[in-house]
C-alpha cells in the first residue's frame, strides 16, 4: 500500500514538474518571439531604390552680343526615386555675321563665325511635384570647344582665320513642367507636357576668343515624361500578375 503511495506521488511530481517545465519552455519562446518582432521592428527597413529614364529637348533662348540666339540640345538622365534627376546633356550652337561692307559682287568683306560645341553634367533636384505640374533647380557644368572662323578680303582674296579654345561652361536654373490632363480613352497625352526654364550661365573662365557667353537664358519647348511611361507599364505589369 505504501509502495503505491509512493508511486502515485512520485507520479504527480513528475507531472508537476512537466508541466512547470512546459509553462517555463513556452514563456522563453514567447519572449524570444517578442524579442525578435522587436529587434526586426527596430532595425529600419532600407528602401528600395527606384531608377527611371529621364530626356527632353533643351532649346535655349538668349543673346551674345546683343544678338538673338538659340542653342541647340538634348538631355537625357535617370530620375531617382522620385524626387532628383541626375544626367548629362549636349549644346551646340553656330552664330553668323557679316560686316556692312560690301565687295563689288555685293559679299561682305568681313565675315565672322562663331560656334560652341559642350557637353554637361547637371543635376535637377525637385522642388515640387504635383498632378498637373512640377518645378525643379537645374545645376550643370560642362566642357567644349569655342571656334572662331573670320573671313577678311584683303587686296582682292578672301583669308579665313580659325582659331579653336577650350570652353568650360557652368550654370544654374529653375525649370517647371505642365502636364497635360487626363482625358478619358487618351491617357497617353498625360506623358507629354510643356517645359519652361530661365537661368543664368557663365564660363568659368574668361575665353580669349571673346564669345561673351556669361547671361541669362530661357527656353520654352515640349516635353516628354519618361519616367510617368515606365511607371504606368510597371504598374500593369504587376495588376496583370496579380490577375493570374
Amino acid at each position: 500500500m505504501r509502495q503505491t503511495y509512493r508511486n502515485i506521488s512520485l507520479l504527480r511530481l513528475l507531472l508537476l514538474l512537466t508541466t512547470i517545465a512546459g509553462f517555463h519552455s513556452a514563456a522563453s519562446a514567447q519572449g524570444s518571439d517578442t524579442a525578435r518582432v522587436m529587434k526586426t521592428d527596430s532595425i529600419p527597413k532600407k528602401k528600395k531604390l527606384s531608377l527611371k529614364p529621364a530626356g527632353d529637348f533643351d532649346q535655349r533662348f538668349s543673346f551674345i552680343d546683343k544678338e538673338g540666339v538659340s542653342i541647340w540640345g538634348y538631355r537625357i538622365g535617370l530620375s531617382v526615386n522620385d524626387k532628383y534627376k541626375v544626367g548629362i546633356g549636349g549644346y551646340f550652337l553656330k552664330q553668323e555675321s557679316a560686316g556692312i561692307k560690301l565687295d563689288a559682287t555685293g559679299i561682305p568683306i568681313n565675315q565672322l563665325t562663331k560656334s560652341l560645341y559642350y557637353g554637361t553634367i547637371y543635376y535637377e533636384p525637385f522642388l515640387f511635384r504635383r498632378k498637373r505640374w512640377e518645378m525643379s533647380m537645374v545645376f550643370e557644368i560642362g566642357y567644349g570647344k569655342a571656334e572662331l572662323d573670320s573671313t577678311n578680303k584683303i587686296r582682292g582674296r578672301f583669308l579665313t582665320k580659325s582659331e579653336k579654345q577650350d570652353f568650360i561652361p557652368a550654370g544654374m536654373g529653375y525649370s517647371v513642367n505642365l502636364i497635360m490632363p487626363d482625358i478619358k480613352g487618351l491617357h497617353f497625352l498625360t506623358y507629354l507636357g510643356l517645359n519652361g526654364m530661365i537661368g543664368l550661365r557663365k564660363a568659368v573662365f574668361n575665353s580669349d576668343l571673346k564669345y561673351n557667353y556669361d547671361g541669362w537664358y530661357w527656353s520654352i519647348g515640349s516635353a516628354v515624361f519618361l519616367d510617368k511611361i515606365i511607371s504606368d507599364l510597371a504598374g500593369g505589369k504587376r495588376r496583370r500578375a496579380a490577375a493570374k
